[in-house]
C-alpha cells in the first residue's frame, strides 16, 4: 500500500509542478505581449503629441512674431526718446566732469611726492642695499650712470647689513 500512495504523491507532485511551470510561461507571454501593445501604444502616443506640438507651433509662430512687431513699434518711440535723454544727459557730465579730469591729471605728481618715503623703503631692496630699507636718508638716484645711495654714503655703508646713520622713515 505504500507504493501507490507514493505514485500518488509522485504524479498530484508533478501535475503542480507541470501547472506552476505552465503558469510562469503563460505569465510571461502575457507579459511579453503586454509590453509590446504597451510600447506601441507609446510609440503611437508620442507620434501624436508631436504632431499636436507642430500644429499648435505653426498656428502661434504667426501670432507671437505679429506680437513682437506690434511691441517694437510702439517701444521704438519711447526708445528714441531715452537715447536721446541718454544723450544730453551724458554731454551735461561731460561738460561737468570735463574740468575736474582735467584736473585730476596733476593727481599723479602729488602721489609721487606722498608715497616717496614708501618707495623709499622699496628701492634699497631693489638696488642690494639692504642696510638701507626704511631709512629716511636713502636717496637712491641716478646721476651721470652713478647711483646715489644717501649723502653720509654715496656708494652705501661699508658693512652690508648695519649702517651707523640709518633713521626710521616712520
Amino acid at each position: 500500500m505504500d507504493d501507490w500512495s507514493k505514485q500518488i504523491f509522485n504524479l498530484f507532485g508533478n501535475a503542480v509542478q507541470e501547472f506552476a511551470q505552465q503558469l510562469g510561461q503563460d505569465t510571461e507571454q502575457w507579459f511579453d505581449d503586454w509590453t509590446e501593445q504597451l510600447a506601441s501604444a507609446s510609440d503611437a502616443l508620442v507620434r501624436t503629441t508631436d504632431q499636436w506640438a507642430e500644429q499648435v507651433q505653426a498656428a502661434l509662430d504667426p501670432e507671437i512674431d505679429r506680437l513682437v512687431d506690434e511691441l517694437n513699434r510702439v517701444i521704438e518711440p519711447f526708445e528714441i526718446s531715452l537715447n536721446h535723454q541718454v544723450d544730453e544727459v551724458a554731454e551735461q557730465l561731460d561738460v561737468v566732469l570735463g574740468p575736474l579730469v582735467a584736473g585730476l591729471s596733476g593727481l599723479d605728481q602729488w602721489f609721487e611726492e606722498v608715497s616717496a618715503p614708501i618707495n623709499s623703503t622699496v628701492e634699497p631692496i631693489l638696488q642690494n642695499s639692504p642696510a638701507c630699507v626704511g631709512c629716511r636718508n636713502f636717496y637712491g638716484q641716478a646721476h651721470g650712470g652713478n647711483t646715489l645711495v644717501c649723502a653720509m654714503h654715496p656708494f652705501g655703508p661699508d658693512e652690508e647689513r648695519h649702517c651707523p646713520d640709518w633713521e626710521s622713515v616712520y
